[in-house]
């Protein structure tokens, strides 16, 4: 059994490659080629030299294959309404399928804070596994990825059932 742990600076290559290729795993037919393409291992690496930088939020990796990413609710909207934290992203490869209840728990921590997350309308596999975990769909909006126009359904948590 794997046992998700705090990533560090040292996970950077990885986070990246992870997050690169769980893209194109995850949004072949849900988003464009151009966009799906648009996200590169040296521009990920990037953005995760500045997340932990930042140092304002939770990584938890397993493996080679998955990490989930909290932090403070970016959105007022959400924070009002009691949902302090964010889970900012979680991505696995498909040979991680399985694993997402760890990093997901891992890294929301022991206080267990209520949360919110976003998710890319269509992604059945993402909803089914906000529903599994006690996720509420709390509404669905229109956004943009690069220049695709987007629906996403915000999903939030007062607490996440066991796995």
């Amino acid at each position: 059994m794997l046992t998700p742990r705090p990533a560090t600076v040292h996970d950077i290559n990885t986070l990246a490659r992870i997050h690169v290729q769980s893209w194109r795993e995850t949004y072949d037919g849900l988003l464009s080629a151009k966009e799906i393409g648009a996200k590169t291992v040296a521009g990920r690496t990037a953005l995760w030299q500045k997340a932990f930088e930042w140092g304002g939020s939770r990584v938890w990796i397993i493996g080679d294959f998955g990490f989930a990413q909290f932090g403070p609710q970016r959105e007022e909207t959400w924070r009002v309404k009691g949902y302090q934290e964010e889970l900012y992203v979680i991505y696995l490869l498909r040979s991680g399928y399985g694993y997402g209840h760890q990093p997901l728990s891992a890294a929301h921590g022991p206080e267990g804070k209520p949360f919110t997350t976003c998710v890319l309308a269509g992604n059945a596999r993402a909803c089914a596994f906000n529903d599994k975990t006690g996720g509420k769909r709390l509404t669905t909006r229109s956004e943009q990825i690069g220049k695709s126009k987007i629906k996403e359904h915000v999903y939030g948590w007062t607490a996440l059932n066991p796995p």
